[in-house]
């Protein structure tokens, strides 16, 4: 009897344990999507030829991050914008609406064609600051200049509303969920530990997930658990005041031999940069063989992806790299004892 017991011990956790470990590759591959969607209200937009027309863009964010400085600029195709106010501010859980004036260009022709646009816009999350960009179509049918534009009344430039917080599928979902879970509990306290009930609720979590998935919850509920974490902690999401290197610190610093040159990338937007510049500030006080040149990300893109700031798409800041080893340590989190250890390392 204490086998059998001891093998279906073993037999449910290791179930418990292939469910946890499938929650947390499927995550894990989701952590990094954009907090915010765009999409243009008309699937198609008509233009006349010399003329004008203006659509909407609409904007998302279904995430507890704020967003900042939302832009959208031209890239390529026969139309250009006309001027377009960018969102300074879009709280969590909140939606907006820009309006885009279209403007053709010289070399437009009848026809249907496609204009390609660029999207900006930052967040930060602790001590790191994102800046993501993105590319989106908007179809266009170019008329004779005779036919007027088809655009509707004209709104505010930019409309900020939050998000409907009525019942929709994920919340009946959840209900649905919980009362299944309870009825398995239910059933398991009446009936004793029966194999058919944790078939049951394994199955039951196992529905949850996948549907949670389907719904994007995965990343809404890493987003609030990182926030609830920050905040249980006491951490804020930039450290206020300048750094403090420890005696131990410059010791360690003021003993390095060698020459070592640092790239610390930074950007206008990035909340943490002002303590991390201060900190390196600090280290080539103390060493001289130790120097810094500073990058902004937003003038100086190429660099920033040859060294691996931007990736895919993502701006990760501040950055201080190593030039000679390639190492590079990203946000200031713990950022005097990583900083050591960047300086140390051997080339």
């Amino acid at each position: 009897m204490n086998r059998i017991t001891t093998w279906a011990v073993k037999r449910d956790a290791g179930i418990g344990l292939l469910i946890l470990g499938f929650a947390l590759i499927v995550i894990g591959a989701n952590a990094q999507n954009p907090i915010l969607e765009f999409s243009f209200e008309d699937e198609w937009l008509t233009v006349p030829l010399e003329g004008s027309a203006t659509t909407w863009l609409q904007v998302n964010n279904s995430s507890v991050y704020e967003a900042d400085a939302i832009e959208i600029s031209w890239l390529s195709g026969p139309a250009n914008l006309g001027a377009v106010e960018p969102i300074d501010v879009l709280d969590p859980f909140s939606e907006a609406r820009m309006t885009i004036p279209i403007v053709l260009g010289s070399d437009a022709i009848e026809g249907e064609s496609q204009a390609l646009f660029e999207l900006s816009y930052t967040y930060c999350v602790a001590d790191v600051c994102f800046q993501i960009i993105e590319e989106i179509p908007l179809n266009l049918t170019i008329a004779p200049a005779s036919i007027a534009p088809t655009n509707g009344q004209p709104v505010d430039p930019i409309d900020i509303v939050p998000v409907d917080e009525g019942m929709d599928l994920s919340v009946a979902f959840a209900i649905a969920l919980g009362l299944g879970l309870s009825v398995s509990l239910i059933a398991g306290k009446i009936w004793g530990r029966r194999w058919w009930v944790l078939v049951l609720l394994l199955a039951i979590l196992a529905t949850g997930l996948v549907v949670g998935i389907a719904l994007d919850q995965d990343q809404q509920a890493q987003s609030i658990g990182a926030v609830l974490c920050t905040s249980c902690v006491g951490i804020e999401e930039a450290p206020r005041g300048d750094p403090v290197l420890s005696g131990e610190s410059r010791l360690r610093i003021a003993a390095l031999s060698d020459e070592i040159e640092l790239l610390l990338f930074t950007a206008t937007w990035c909340h943490a940069c002002p303590y991390a510049k201060a900190m390196v500030q600090q280290v080539i006080e103390v060493n001289p063989l130790v120097t810094v040149q500073l990058v902004d990300v937003d003038v100086d893109q190429s660099a920033a992806s040859d060294y691996g700031i931007i990736q895919s798409g993502r701006t990760i800041v501040p950055a201080i790299f190593r030039v000679d080893t390639g190492e590079v340590v990203f946000g200031i989190e713990d950022l005097e004892t990583r900083l050591l250890s960047l300086l140390e390392g051997s080339p």
